[in-house]
């Protein structure tokens, strides 16, 4: 077995930072369709299969705000004027939208649905980081509706066979950001020891 070293891949994964502030250009289609390709590299416990994305380009993404915001007001959630002008002049830079979902195997007794989540998480931060390696941003909500029935629905995923976990905004950062301020891995580690 040949083990492939990439310091470059690395580095790019350590400079990954959510950016929500995006704008054209996004994705060409080759681009895209390698970042997706990414998604499905992701752990499948089972070999499910289960991640499902639905693409949302600049053309539509002012309808798909309208959507949103009113379904998000008939699920009773208040949106101020403020908020829904802030969401809509964000959403007006942004060059491709991605919905995020994952096909639930309710009668799979080998793979809890736990472990269909973890798999889609994986799958999206995939994503991210390859949108990353390819000099683009990426900004994963679960606001604009994600946690009504409406949006989800309207984007072709049934809340009885699927679970929608949100979106990701994806394209040219408008702002280059800071580096992160990440803790020390370290820190969050321990060591094992039989009978310690």
């Amino acid at each position: 077995m040949t083990i492939t070293q990439s310091p470059d891949l690395v580095a790019s994964m350590l400079s990954r930072r959510s950016n929500k502030l995006v704008q054209a250009p996004g994705p060409n289609p080759e681009q895209l369709n390698q970042i997706l390709q990414t998604a499905v590299c992701a752990p499948d416990h089972a070999a499910m299969r289960a991640w499902r994305f639905v693409l949302i380009e600049q053309a539509e993404i002012s309808a798909f705000t309208d959507l949103a915001i009113d379904a998000t007001r008939r699920w009773g959630r208040e949106i101020t004027p403020q908020k829904e002008q802030n969401t809509r002049n964000w959403m007006s830079k942004v060059p491709l939208l991605i919905g995020l979902a994952y096909k639930i195997s309710h009668d799979n007794s080998k793979v809890p649905e736990i472990e269909q989540t973890l798999s889609m998480g994986a799958a999206v931060m995939n994503i991210q980081n390859a949108a990353h390696a390819l000099g683009f941003a990426s900004y994963w909500s679960t606001g604009l509706g994600s946690y009504t029935e409406e949006v989800p629905e309207a984007l072709g995923f049934d809340g009885l066979d699927y679970r929608f976990v949100g979106f990701l905004a994806v394209g040219t950062p408008i702002n280059q950001l800071a580096a992160g301020q990440r803790p020390d891995a370290m820190s969050l580690t321990h060591v094992w020891k039989a009978g310690a």
